[in-house]
């Protein structure tokens, strides 16, 4: 009897194994964003490494619904991953709104170094709460100002001005201590509502300013790299423990791989994106960020209000660890 048992559970663990998973990804990143290349890259090496055992269908540009909705199905099951934003994950773990305090990092390496380290383990208990798996931090970027008015050289110049922002705490917190008015549109009504005048401008990451043709109708650009944020790339923590410990490890390397190209695309194209932007006659500045810093108490507060006291100290003791 025990000889059976053994046997008929040598061959569910054989089916299991040779069982074909297709696993859905669905994030905002256009068609020809380094997002979606970097998914492609990803798609194909998990195919490759696990033989075709675990494949991924990509789902760019919103085709699953707007970021909110593809996220909250990946919290559902109803579909397996996501890179979803900072602002986005924080609606279901506040921590994740403290990346985004302004002025925290000082550079690409430092937030390389942050995400991929110490915050990763300090969030990741909390995603699984939430069904959730943290793989990595693929890129989205330093956020700059543009705008269809005015240089924006101090924190004064945005007085008055409309800036749209995502629904993302701290990014509105930023532009509310500078002066400026926040108006909360959605990523997909974003170059509508830059054609149309409905705001004077908007932040974003100078890949999404170049892509988008915000240009076109955002004629100021400064550069201010207030915050940084990235596409968080989650799976659902029920599709992640039915995968076999060796597709688990296959899946997580090659998210670090894809990280590590969606880094390099965006970071290298960002100098030409700029360059090609200056000949089309959009002025591009790059203020002394001093009094941008100055202007930011506000701001703190209200995030340490949001995300909790002690979660705001243990991320900032973070950035100190870290450089910061």
């Amino acid at each position: 009897m025990k000889k059976i048992a053994f046997l008929l559970m040598l061959a569910f663990a054989a089916s299991h194994a040779s069982a074909q998973v297709e696993l859905k990804l669905g994030h905002f990143g256009a068609e020809d964003h380094p997002a979606q290349t970097a998914a492609k890259q990803f798609a194909s090496n998990v195919d490759k490494r696990t033989g075709g055992k675990v494949r991924i269908k990509i789902f760019p540009n919103n085709q699953l619904g707007n970021p909110p909705e593809v996220l909250e199905q990946a919290v559902l099951g109803a579909i397996d991953m996501s890179l979803s934003g900072q602002d986005q994950i924080a609606k279901y773990v506040p921590k994740f709104d403290a990346v985004s305090t302004p002025f925290a990092f000082k550079d690409y390496a430092m937030a390389d170094k942050v995400l991929d380290g110490d915050f990763k383990k300090w969030v990741a208990k909390d995603l699984e709460a939430k069904g959730l798996v943290y793989l990595s931090a693929w890129e989205w970027g330093f956020r700059e100002v543009s705008n269809s008015k005015r240089p924006i050289l101090k924190p004064e110049d945005m007085k008055g001005l409309k800036i749209r922002t995502p629904p993302a705490f701290a990014y509105q917190a930023f532009v509310e201590a500078c002066g400026g008015l926040v108006q909360t549109i959605g990523f997909s009504e974003l170059v509508m509502a830059m054609k149309t005048g409905v705001v004077d401008g908007q932040e974003n990451p100078i890949a999404v300013i170049y892509n988008l043709k915000l240009y076109e109708s955002q004629k100021y650009i400064s550069m201010l790299n207030y915050t940084y944020s990235s596409m968080t790339h989650v799976v659902s923590k029920r599709v992640w423990d039915k995968l076999t410990p060796e597709q688990q490890k296959i899946i997580q390397e090659e998210s670090d791989s894809a990280s590590k190209l969606m880094r390099h695309l965006v970071r290298d194209q960002e100098a030409t994106q700029i360059a090609e932007m200056k000949k089309l006659g959009i002025r591009i500045d790059t203020p002394d960020l001093a009094p941008f810093k100055a202007a930011m108490p506000s701001a703190y507060e209200k995030v340490k209000v949001k995300v909790g006291a002690k979660n705001f100290d243990e991320f900032m003791a973070i950035i100190k660890k870290n450089g910061g």
